[in-house]
């Protein structure tokens, strides 16, 4: 058995076409291929399926889609129901995918070891697994996040490959392609180099002239930035008539163990970028100037922060700003997440482990966690990369970020990290007005304010309160069901009597869940303040009226909500006139909170004689702990 989709999604058995049915059975096994051996939960198999507008039947569509794949690829593929999801399992049939993946790490290997005939030769091997742009036949929505990163992978084996080839002498064999391939991807410094080095070596330095000063030009004109140093060291070269005698060697690891860094190719981890993404033009605006260097090449400043309560949009934006500033970054951009499925901390060994890895190390078990984080930061103050670590905490960030070095830190979580050297935060709060329409319209493709719902609409977005993760549940609420109009969920969403948790719940986005799993994380004392003061039912809050509903001193109380503004529970509205603060309580963490105490006092009234109860889990309803999709897809 044969599956493939470095080409169009197809499957062979024996040599003979199984049939695969149609773009989402065969973009679900695309999808699955490419996850490995983690799997893809029902919101990601939704995503690529559906994007953001899945059908009410989603969870029986995929269903039927696993079933039929089964029945088309029997045995030699195992398709395994996880916890949240499923998995695919390839032990009987070859992957195209997973043979150019093994046929590339030999390759790097053989350079690494001087080999150059025999690691040319596996490159070639590998870029022969493609037959045309990876992922043909499958919905936009997978193409749009996967297909990108593959060209990518296609991309630097192409480039470690015409390196060797160049280091072998034969640089009159690769000078068409490079030339094809400059003209496709003209921001990639590396392939211009090394076409500039081919033209050299056969004897054509007036073209390796121009070949460099029209990178130039493009890269002024498109990006505002100067050639990188490995073009502008070719140039010079070229111009001092040393290029010639300096064969271009292949990148390998050297002896210290520095990773292979790929101009404008550098290794990618960043998740994928959402194709709907709207809104936050000013956020972008100011983390893109915060996350430019210097052009002196002076090291990086002090790192960025962008904080905001939970479904506020922090990952997506920091993505966003991530892909936008990759040129200024050439040695790599990577992404680590520094918690679990369920929200806990990961142990700081397993984030640098995973940003060893993008640095195209191996993690030595053998060596220490401590030299291991010697090793990581080695790396990032001698190399230019941009680093995410999304859902940080102090205990992670401190040893890694503190610091000078030539790498910047872009961090996502709930703490501003005011501590840090020369920290920079963005607080997020909701969306403007005009985004969060164009949001809610953008999803609905046009429906929420056709046909004169306007005002309704925004007073949906209202109860929302601006909220980007709560408006894309409400807008697939609304293209779920095409015969509800904003105005009648508005209604329901404002009925106390309704299920407001159940309302911002579809498939594997839950906004409530999220919400509250945030609450759970909070100290005991905060978190049933934060309770006490939801049972008020009023957004405004004095630090007076606050004490007398807690029965709290005043100075503890106000402790207590400064607590909680650092923590994105509440807000600050202004100043009262005692010299002290009014606070806000977001209407939606006050709906959201009230309707799980009704929840919670109905799941107690219900609980069976012997069940157990844990004091401070939170409860859903049907009785099972929170455990929350982060939402890190709005």
């Amino acid at each position: 058995m044969e599956l493939r989709i470095l080409g169009p999604i197809e499957a062979f058995d024996g040599g003979r076409p199984r049939s695969l049915g149609g773009m989402r059975p065969r973009t679900l096994l695309a999808a699955l291929v490419l996850a490995g051996e983690h799997g893809l939960s029902q919101y990601e198999i939704q995503q690529a399926l559906w994007g953001a507008a899945p059908p009410a039947t989603v969870r029986a569509q995929v269903h039927t889609h696993v079933s039929r794949l089964r029945k088309a690829l029997g045995g030699a593929v195992e398709f395994v129901r996880l916890p949240r999801g499923y998995g695919l399992r390839a032990s009987g049939a070859t992957v195209d995918y997973l043979e150019f993946e093994r046929l590339a790490a030999r390759g790097r290997d053989a350079q690494a070891a001087g080999r150059l005939e025999q690691a040319s030769t596996l490159f070639a091997e590998a870029l022969a697994q493609w037959r045309g742009p990876a992922l043909a036949g499958a919905t936009e929505f997978l193409d749009a996040s996967q297909a990108p990163r593959l060209e990518e992978l296609r991309m630097s084996v192409l480039e470690e490959k015409t390196a060797a080839d160049l280091a072998l002498g034969r640089a009159r064999h690769v000078v068409g392609e490079l030339t094809a391939s400059v003209a496709q991807f003209p921001f990639r410094e590396r392939l211009r180099s090394l076409l500039m080095s081919a033209l050299c070596h056969s004897g054509r330095q007036a073209e390796a002239l121009t070949v460099y000063h029209e990178g130039r030009a493009v890269l002024a004109e498109h990006l505002g930035v100067d050639p990188g140093e490995e073009l502008n060291s070719t140039f010079q070269s070229l111009l001092a008539g040393t290029l010639d005698a300096r064969r271009p060697s292949p990148r390998v690891p050297g002896p210290t163990g520095e990773a292979p860094c790929r101009g404008d190719g550098a290794y990618t981890a960043l998740p994928p970028d959402l194709v709907d993404f709207t809104g936050r033009h000013a956020e972008l605006r100011r983390l893109r100037q915060w996350l430019t260097p210097a052009p002196d090449d002076a090291g990086c400043t002090g790192p960025v922060v962008v904080t905001g309560m939970a479904g506020s949009g922090k990952t997506v934006l920091a993505v966003r700003a991530a892909y936008g500033i990759a040129p200024a970054y050439p040695d790599g951009r990577l992404f680590a997440r520094c918690h679990d499925a369920g929200g806990r901390p990961r142990p700081q060994a397993e984030v640098v482990d995973d940003l060893l890895r993008g640095l195209g190390e191996r993690p030595d078990p053998a060596v220490g966690a401590q030299e291991r984080m010697w090793l990581l930061r080695t790396l990032l103050d001698r190399l230019r990369c941009l680093v995410v670590l999304d859902g940080a905490d102090e205990a992670q960030v401190h040893p890694l970020v503190s610091g000078g070095g030539r790498s910047q830190f872009l961090l996502t979580g709930r703490p501003r990290f005011a501590d840090l050297p020369g920290v920079r935060v963005l607080a997020l709060g909701g969306l403007e007005p005009r985004e969060a329409l164009d949001l809610l319209n953008g999803i609905t493709c046009g429906s929420a304010v056709a046909g004169g719902h306007r005002e309704a609409a925004e007073r949906l977005l209202r109860l929302c309160d601006l909220h980007p993760a709560t408006i894309r549940a409400v807008a697939a609420q609304l293209t779920a069901r095409p015969h509800w109009t904003p105005g009648h969920l508005a209604d329901r969403l404002a009925d106390p009597g309704r299920d407001t948790l159940g309302l911002l719940r579809i498939g594997e986005l839950d906004v409530g869940a999220a919400l509250l799993c945030s609450v759970a994380g909070l100290p005991d004392r905060p978190r049933r303040a934060l309770r006490g003061l939801a049972g008020l039912r009023m957004r405004h809050i004095t630090v007076g009226a606050a004490a007398v509903a807690l029965d709290l001193p005043t100075g503890a109380t106000e402790d207590l909500l400064e607590l909680l503004v650092d923590a994105h529970m509440l807000g600050v509205a202004g100043a009262a006139g005692d010299g002290g603060f009014v606070f806000e309580l977001p209407g939606l963490l006050m709906c959201v909170l009230t309707a799980d105490s009704a929840a919670e006092n109905t799941e107690n009234a219900q609980t069976t004689e012997g069940s157990e109860f844990v004091p401070g889990e939170v409860i859903r309803r049907g009785g099972a702990p929170c455990r929350a999709r982060p939402i890190a897809a709005v």
